[in-house]
């Protein structure tokens, strides 16, 4: 799997999601592609370098998935 590198770790705060067309979503962390969504009888998700991440019946699903990966990517939460 690939890694977010520690310049875009700051990033990470907010994952936003564009409809690049009818079948694909794009995620993004800040200025950053981190990952898409293809639908084609499921929907895939491909972090930035094209690695299959993952494969699910609903787009809520795959987004979380990625959404997900970021967070953990992005470390533990700090200490209270």
């Amino acid at each position: 799997m690939t890694s977010l590198s520690s310049s875009e770790q700051s990033d990470t705060d907010d994952v936003r999601w564009a409809s690049v067309d009818a079948r694909t979503w794009e995620a993004r962390c800040g200025s950053h592609v981190i990952g898409t969504v293809v639908f084609g009888s499921r929907y895939i998700v491909r972090l930035r370098h094209g690695d299959l991440a993952g494969s699910h019946t609903s787009l809520e699903s795959a987004k979380a998935q990625l959404e997900a990966w970021v967070r953990w990517q992005s470390g533990p939460p700090g200490e209270l």
